[in-house]
């Protein structure tokens, strides 16, 4: 008789995280689809193929100050001023020995001048006098060609697309003809949140029995989180909603999984009479790959797949704090991965600035901010708060502090691993990873 995975031992997070990403294949070997680099929707896409320079970067020796484009041999000299150059203007083809030109910045320097003299170190008359001891050649001019050649990758395959990937590929000419680019295929994502006492976002709760009802912050939280294209990128469909009554719960359920790669339930997970999403996925002939993790806040996490393996669910807690930090912890490892990214998010080692209590059973991610310690050097700081429920301690944090088990405070210096709420750059390393 196979025993009921609800009443299985929940699993570390390290081997949670495999278990989770090992489905995101389906999304990864999708094909590439275009996408228009001149839309805002291309904002946290990733690059099926890299994107290269149509032409050298500059194109043309490029003055990078307002001044006087010059030979260097004949500083010393008084300069006849013979042209002005504005940015986009193309300059005279030839410039008489002993004769200089006005230039913009961003202006192209004339073949045969070498240096662009800023107006302060001369006195800007005609002809023109120098007030420098020496001057070297290529002095303020960025020169053609200096940042890349025609040809070169300027972002390769798997870059994900940002205010500044998107500015380098329109300077590559991506905006050209149709604009368009190879990114890697989306996953698709349904939100459903679950129980009668959750209550729609616009409700005053101003009647006697609202009393002991919430508005719906985790639908509206985990849509934006799952929105934020820098960090999640999903392309999410309009969170639902489903009561505690098991045709609602089914109806809400069957919905969101025929339209999605991964739909993500909010509460309902556990083992109560009214926690009924397990039920519907095990009805439905789903596998239950994950239920339960050891950790806190998030220890009821769950993950099924379809009976095709075409689709993938996860109950995520219905404490707003677990739910947040599950997002963080395993949704962004799944997205990444199946948009070909490393699935690490990229966890750093940081010490604590105060001392903590930790949980003595298993890990604990706690919200923390970062701070500068004494030192001046980036440090953590784990807030107070009332256990996973408590939503407004969240606010000012910038990420997650994970506190490995033990039955002592830990005292200020103690290296954690430390997960930004936002992609950043530095070394990753798993969560369990104890190097300092």
């Amino acid at each position: 008789m196979t025993a009921d995975p609800s009443s299985l031992p929940p699993i570390e997070v390290e081997a949670a995280v495999d278990r989770l990403i090992a489905t995101a294949d389906v999304i990864a070997n999708r094909p590439p689809v275009q996408a228009d680099v001149r839309d805002d929707s291309i904002l946290g896409a990733v690059l099926a193929a890299p994107i290269k320079a149509d032409r050298d970067h500059p194109p043309f020796d490029r003055a990078t100050m307002d001044g006087y484009a010059i030979r260097a041999r004949d500083a010393k000299l008084a300069l006849n001023v013979v042209a002005t150059v504005a940015a986009g203007t193309p300059p005279p083809n030839e410039v008489a020995d002993g004769g200089c030109v006005a230039i913009a910045t961003g202006a192209a320097v004339p073949p045969g001048l070498d240096a662009v003299i800023e107006h302060e170190s001369t006195d800007r008359s005609n002809p023109l006098t120098i007030h420098l001891d020496r001057v070297d050649p290529g002095r303020n001019i960025h020169p053609k060609s200096a940042d890349a050649r025609a040809g070169d990758t300027l972002l390769p395959a798997g870059t994900r697309i940002d205010h500044i990937a998107r500015g380098i590929a329109v300077a590559a000419g991506a905006a050209i003809g149709e604009g368009l680019v190879m990114v890697r295929s989306r996953p698709r994502i349904s939100i459903v949140t679950t129980g009668d006492e959750v209550r729609p976002i616009d409700d005053p709760l101003d009647r006697p029995e609202d009393a002991v009802r919430i508005r719906n912050s985790n639908g509206s939280l985990l849509a934006s989180l799952l929105a934020d294209r820098t960090t999640f990128g999903a392309n999410l469909s309009p969170p639902m909603h489903a009561a505690d009554d098991v045709q609602a719960t089914a109806d809400a359920l069957d919905a969101a999984a025929a339209t999605s790669d991964l739909v993500i339930t909010v509460g309902g997970v556990s083992a109560g009479v009214l926690d009924l999403v397990p039920a519907h996925w095990e009805s439905r002939g789903w596998s239950a790959l994950i239920r339960g993790v050891r950790m806190q806040p998030g220890r009821p996490f769950s993950l099924w797949r379809s009976p095709d393996a075409t689709t993938i669910a996860i109950g995520l807690p219905g404490n707003p704090v677990s739910a947040f930090a599950c997002a963080q912890i395993f949704v962004r490892s799944w997205i990444r991965a199946s948009l070909g990214l490393d699935p690490d998010p990229g966890w750093w080692r940081l010490p604590l600035l105060e001392a903590v209590r930790p949980n003595p059973q298993r890990p604990a991610f706690r919200p923390a901010t970062l701070v500068m310690d004494a030192s001046g050097r980036p440090a953590v700081r784990v807030p107070t708060w009332q256990g996973s429920g408590d939503l407004p301690h969240l606010a000012g944090t910038d990420g997650l502090a994970r506190l490995n088990p033990g039955v002592d405070d830990l005292p200020a210096g103690s290296m954690v691993s430390f997960l930004s709420h936002h992609d950043v750059g530095g070394a990753s390393m798993r969560p369990g990873d104890q190097r300092s």
